[in-house]
């Protein structure tokens, strides 16, 4: 089915002012955590946070990736800080793909969807995934370097030829900075005798935090966005509907087209992979939406690209893509949820496909409509903060306030060397000196803690969600009765997000969901799906509706009641 042109622009701007506001949080965090690195951590406390030149930079690097609240977007300035440190490539490669895959918000939301064991192995997976690339990427790196470094040498005493040092000389790029030699960039931090410290070193950090978010950064997230245009473009509204079946051979290859250029946070992953065994869609191709789809965006590639070579960055994309449909295929079959029939088509994919049909008005009121019944309070928080932090940012700029100028402008005990200097007062009381390194990996240490108490804010007590629940089905089911189609279709994912909200907040608190918690969990929200169909049905028929509400009403007692 074509597309009009005004609807394809129209499509791909909404598409893209959704993923940026979507993105909002997790960049800002990303931001965050990219100044405190370099702020606080320096070039040698980040090489060991990443485990350094060992053999477990891979896991822990994909460990710390795990950890961290961050997306395909937000972790793009953290790559930065990494590059600058002079990180591995391969752990690099691991941290970049890991982060945006999971964090303890979306663990957690993934158990509900589908089978725990599921989610552990789709987890182990990415392991395989980011260690397996690690490891050739790294091996080509050394590889290379071993090249140029021999390349002033006899041909045949090196067993080179022309042909080779010149192809060496032009993926120089990947190793270029790591041969200019570790020791210089762990020695950098010490070298620069006149750091500063204390309150200055925290403006620094406020500085580059706020400047960075209207530089490279902002450019690179608009072309991570840009594959959600792209899709908008190729695909037209309901497109992806009827797509990858769990019968469909095809189906994890038809799903990499799709993943390749989309951007999606880990919560939006995670749900449409739960949405995906629960319509019995292919497991293959879910595991590789969570991993192309989550973990990357058109601007890794590009990064890597930028940064290390556009050839290097060619074969990490190709054994990537190799990798993830090798596992696909692997898992396919064994995946598949017992019990559960295909129900031919889903509304998983649809955030995928252009938002806008022949039907719909092109006008503002519907772009604003459209972006706007997505935004929930968080994300509306976050874009006003990253609005005053942007606004912060150019107007540092703008009076051209940067690192360079703190230095210059700071007082002699602003700077570390005063306090080895002869006539240096003694500190006195709670003015002690901390290591940077300490104060870094406290910060760090709280983001962890704070995105697992923001666990138990997101899912809070099943009591609290059980009155959410009855907010929502109320205004849901009275709407569905008296035909208010839109209203009705407003609220009803509202009350499924809150059921699988009381899933996890049960969980977290009492350390498991009962099996038939779980069934009827499982019931009311077929039901609710069910519910979904009739009032999307055209012509729309009272009765029918009314059948499905009283079917909903004696589940959700029952399922209610499992709870209490």
């Amino acid at each position: 089915m074509s597309q009009s042109i005004s609807v394809i622009l129209l499509g791909g701007l909404i598409r893209v002012v959704q993923g940026f506001c979507q993105a909002a949080p997790t960049l800002l965090v990303g931001l965050l955590i990219a100044s405190i690195i370099r702020y606080y951590l320096g070039h040698r406390g980040t090489r060991r946070l990443f485990g350094g030149d060992s053999l477990r930079s891979l896991p822990q690097s994909w460990l710390i990736g795990m950890l961290l609240p961050v997306c395909s977007i937000g972790v793009l300035p953290i790559l930065f800080e990494m590059r600058r440190a002079k990180v591995k490539p391969g752990a690099m490669s691991a941290f970049a793909l890991s982060a945006p895959l999971f964090n303890p918000l979306s663990l957690l939301y993934g158990l509900t969807l589908s089978r725990p064991l599921v989610i552990m192995l789709f987890a182990l997976g990415s392991l395989i995934v980011v260690t397996a690339l690690g490891l050739f990427w790294d091996a080509f790196a050394k590889r290379v370097e071993s090249v140029v470094l021999k390349k002033g040498s006899d041909p045949l005493e090196t067993s080179l030829n022309r042909e080779e040092v010149e192809k060496s000389e032009r993926v120089r790029p990947l190793f270029q900075q790591r041969h200019e030699s570790v020791d210089s960039a762990e020695r950098s931090d010490d070298e620069a005798s006149d750091q500063l410290i204390g309150m200055r070193r925290v403006y620094a950090m406020l500085v580059h935090f706020t400047r960075e978010s209207t530089g490279k950064v902002l450019l690179i997230a608009m072309v991570a966005l840009s594959g959600l245009a792209v899709l908008a473009a190729v695909l037209p509204f309901g497109a992806m509907q009827h797509e990858v079946e769990r019968d469909d051979w095809w189906a994890p290859l038809k799903m990499l087209l799709v993943a390749v250029p989309v951007y999606a946070t880990p919560m939006l992953a995670m749900s449409q992979m739960g949405m995906m065994f629960q319509h019995a869609n292919s497991p293959g191709a879910s595991f590789t939406l969570l991993i192309l789809g989550a973990g990357m965006n058109l601007a890794t590639p590009i990064y890597f690209g930028r940064y290390y070579g556009w050839k290097a960055a060619s074969m990490w994309f190709v054994s990537l893509i190799v990798i993830v449909l090798g596992l696909s295929y692997a898992i396919n079959k064994p995946l598949v949820p017992p019990g559960v029939e295909p129900a031919g088509h889903t509304h998983a994919f649809d955030i995928y496909a252009n938002p806008l049909s022949a039907y719909h008005s092109l006008s503002l009121g519907t772009v604003i409509e459209t972006v706007g019944k997505d935004l929930d309070v968080s994300v509306i928080v976050s874009l006003i903060a990253l609005a005053f932090v942007a606004a912060v940012g150019l107007w540092f700029r703008f009076r051209g306030i940067d690192e360079a100028w703190l230095v210059k402008t700071a007082t002699a005990s602003s700077f570390a060397s005063s306090l080895s200097a002869e006539d240096a007062p003694p500190r006195k009381g709670l003015d002690i000196v901390v290591p940077p390194n300490v104060i870094g990996a406290t910060m760090l240490l709280g983001l962890v803690v704070l995105s697992v108490v923001a666990c138990f804010a997101y899912y809070p007590h099943p009591s609290e969600c059980l009155e959410e629940i009855r907010l929502a089905r109320a205004e849901c089911l009275s709407a569905a009765n008296s035909g208010q189609i839109d209203h009705a279709l407003f609220w009803l994912p509202v009350w499924e997000d809150w059921s699988r909200r009381l899933e996890v907040g049960t969980f977290i608190r009492t350390g498991q969901v009962r099996p038939y918690q779980r069934m009827q969990g499982y019931l009311i929200r077929k039901k609710l799906e069910l519910l979904e169909h009739e009032l999307e049905h055209d012509p729309f028929e009272p009765d029918e509706v009314k059948k499905v509400v009283q079917g909903i009403i004696a589940t959700n007692s029952r399922w209610v009641r499992s709870f209490r």
